[in-house]
């Protein structure tokens, strides 16, 4: 049973409706585009002419098959037949933690077991993105602490991905920056094949609620190289691959449904600076939606050039950003390859694909 509370809606100075702030701050964003930032108090600080912006992008994307990528299996005593549990199969809007196996939990002495039908949408998705598929490629553990990983690391692709190389041609009609005139070309680093985390659902004021269906949904991690100087340009890169995706039959949904998340890595440069030298990165975790990915870029581009203005440093860390917020948030200090202590694993035979 729900509780409803009703409150009193009512504007003062100190309490501006949601509506305006968001008006408010498209303002202040036009006038960004026209050349300047301003603080929060309406000072100009300095012109963005004067600065470089690079983007590189980072876009898991939930492959469409019903099949988990390390699914459980058990054996029929009377028939001997291995049979797949329900727990083994993807889930959508089920009840939460009712498509959950025990290697889903990290129970000890469960291990993956790999399978090969979630291959097929990950080897459309790379194909649609132009890229080379490796015959072999192996699995390897990134090892992390958070509540959404029980096993304390994640299973990805990291020394050898399965797919690398490719390229998004963006012209001017996929909604460009004119800075970047008719077209341009984005390359493609790697695509690899990982499994999704649990969902995190928080209960503020202090507690969070953990749904483990999603644990080993079948995802590709598509990574650009950072060949982005404008926010609708990286806007408009996440769009296409978007609809590469989709059109190869590769994906779930897109962003609207949660199928599909960006990770940005933003920094900004003096174009006086050599163009090999680019500035400290952060990284703007779990962007839901085609807008969420430009305003955010906006928003840490401005933060970063204010800190560097102000005679400060800019920090490799992992930031938030919510809709309708004129800034980014520090989530944590951002890891390195060391910190991850990537290995591979010992559990998972190499992926060998044929002609």
């Amino acid at each position: 049973r729900w509780r409803l509370l009703r409150t009193q809606a009512h504007a003062t100075a100190d309490n501006v409706p949601f509506r305006k702030q968001l008006k408010d701050e498209a303002k202040q964003r036009k006038h960004i585009a026209r050349g300047t930032i301003t603080s929060e108090v309406g000072i100009v600080h300095e012109k963005l002419a004067a600065w470089e912006l690079t983007v590189g992008l980072e876009i898991h994307a939930q492959l469409n098959t019903d099949r988990k990528l390390f699914s459980s299996m058990f054996l029929d005593a009377c028939t001997s037949i291995k049979l797949t549990t329900p727990d083994a199969l993807t889930s959508a809007n089920e009840q939460p933690n009712s498509h959950v196996a025990l290697f889903d939990f990290a129970l000890p002495g469960t291990q993956p077991i790999f399978q090969r039908g979630t291959v097929l949408p990950a080897v459309r998705a790379a194909l649609a993105l132009g890229c080379q598929i490796e015959r072999r490629s192996q699995f390897d553990r990134k090892h992390y602490f958070y509540a959404d990983q029980p096993a304390g690391y994640q299973i990805t692709q990291y020394y050898q991905p399965f797919a690398t190389g490719g390229k998004i041609v963006l012209n001017d009609f996929d909604g460009i920056a004119q800075e970047d005139g008719k077209s341009v070309v984005i390359e493609i680093q790697q695509v690899q094949l990982e499994q999704d985390t649990a969902k995190t659902l928080l209960q503020p004021p202090a507690e969070a609620m953990l749904d483990f269906n999603r644990v080993s949904h079948p995802l590709v991690e598509i990574i650009t190289k950072p060949q982005m100087h404008q926010p609708e340009t990286a806007a408009a890169c996440v769009k296409k691959i978007q609809t590469l995706l989709q059109a190869a039959n590769a994906v779930t949904a897109g962003m609207e449904l949660g199928g599909l998340r960006a990770d940005v890595n933003v920094s900004v440069r003096r174009k006086t600076q050599p163009q090999s030298a680019l500035g400290q990165r952060t990284e703007i975790k779990n962007l839901s939606s085609i807008k969420a990915v430009e305003d955010a870029i906006i928003a840490e581009r401005n933060r970063q050039i204010l800190v560097l203005e102000s005679g400060g440093a800019i920090k490799g860390e992992t930031r938030g950003w919510t809709l309708g917020a004129s800034d980014t948030v520090k989530l944590r200090g951002k890891e390195g390859e060391v910190d991850y202590r990537y290995m591979p694993d010992p559990d998972l035979a190499p992926l060998l694909i044929s002609d």
